[in-house]
């Protein structure tokens, strides 16, 4: 029996944070968005334990994760493939599973990526906000950074899981229409028109990504469309996967934790669905380019958006079965 509420307790993290959508409302104020750099592993697992709406979950960066939970709770792993245990026992990942009260939860040996997200029924809760989020902000210096030890509230109405446990469906993310693994789609920059034909070099190579990458940036390394305009750029607001040309032989995506421009022209920008692949790729991953149009990318958009709800709306009928909210329903367990 699930209770209301209860503690998740850190038991191992190295790189690790309590992490949400962000905030994308802060750009009127020339705050970063931040937030899960993979948002639809984020969205995807709020779905898998039947969240109505995204909550706070805990995200692992390339290292193990140990979580022991004061009371069952019912929670999924979703993001780069991992080893995942519960009290030992192998457990799935895209699965809504049931943790018992004092069991740990762990997330081990994380590849083919870069980050693992763990959400739970009723969401963590009990950290600051800025701007409605607890994402971390680097530049600021704000965020709920996880360590051994640490503490969060979780949980929400009390569940009867009792006949249920690893006993959910099974959901994995299917593959997205339109682009292969290891590509990328783009979309034309506001400045391609100053490296006239050259601009379609983006297109040839392979790129690489580069072990200088964060927040703000990830840096690619191959070939660079050389400009032939060299006229002054002023900084301005860019979006969210921008791909600048700042000269060398790398290439700068400015990622979910981007301020301003400094000035460098914009070659073209990765769709929304694109940024979320590039977000689970390790240095030393190679990546492709490829050209898309608007309409391809709102395609790409919409099919995630419709995964996710899918999801969700199946998730959420087999959780409400479970709520102990009334005379007459699931009864608890003497």
């Amino acid at each position: 029996m699930s209770s209301t509420s209860g503690t998740a307790t850190v038991v191992q993290a190295t790189f690790a944070a309590l992490q949400d959508a962000g905030r994308p409302a802060g750009a009127s104020w020339g705050i970063a968005a931040n937030g899960a750099p993979d948002q639809f592993a984020y969205h995807y697992g709020n779905a898998l334990v039947g969240n109505p709406t995204s909550l706070p979950s805990l995200e692992t960066t390339m290292t193990d994760l140990v979580v022991r939970f004061d009371v069952e709770v019912v929670v999924a792993v979703t993001g780069a493939r991992a080893e995942v245990t519960i009290g030992g026992l192998s457990a799935r990942m895209n699965q809504a599973l049931v943790v018992p009260a004092g069991w740990e939860l762990t997330v081990r040996d994380i590849r083919d990526g870069t980050r693992g997200y763990v959400s739970v029924f009723g969401g963590f809760h009990g950290a600051n906000t800025f701007l409605g989020s607890v994402s971390p902000d680097r530049t600021l210096g704000f965020g709920f950074d996880l360590t051994p030890g640490s503490t969060l509230s979780c949980g929400g109405d009390r569940l009867d899981t009792s006949g249920r446990r690893y006993a959910f469906p099974v959901f994995d993310p299917p593959r997205g229409p339109l682009l292969a693994e290891g590509e990328l789609g783009v979309l034309p920059g506001e400045n391609r028109d100053l490296f006239e034909d050259r601009a379609s070099e983006l297109f040839e190579d392979d790129y690489v990504m580069t072990d200088r990458t964060d927040a703000v940036g990830a840096r690619l390394e191959g070939r660079v469309p050389r400009r032939l305009d060299k006229g002054e750029i002023l900084s301005r607001a860019l979006p969210i996967g921008a791909v600048e040309v700042a000269g060398g032989k790398e290439l700068l995506v400015l990622n979910r934790g981007r301020g301003l421009s400094a000035g460098y022209p914009v070659v073209g920008v990765i769709c929304t669905a694109s940024m979320n692949v590039l977000s689970q790729a390790r240095p030393g991953t190679s990546v492709r380019f490829v050209p898309l149009t608007i309409a391809d990318a709102r395609r790409l958009r919409l099919r995630e958006a419709e995964v996710i709800e899918s999801v969700r709306e199946r998730m959420t009928t087999i959780i409400d079965s479970l709520r102990v909210t009334r005379p007459g329903g699931p009864r608890e367990r003497e």
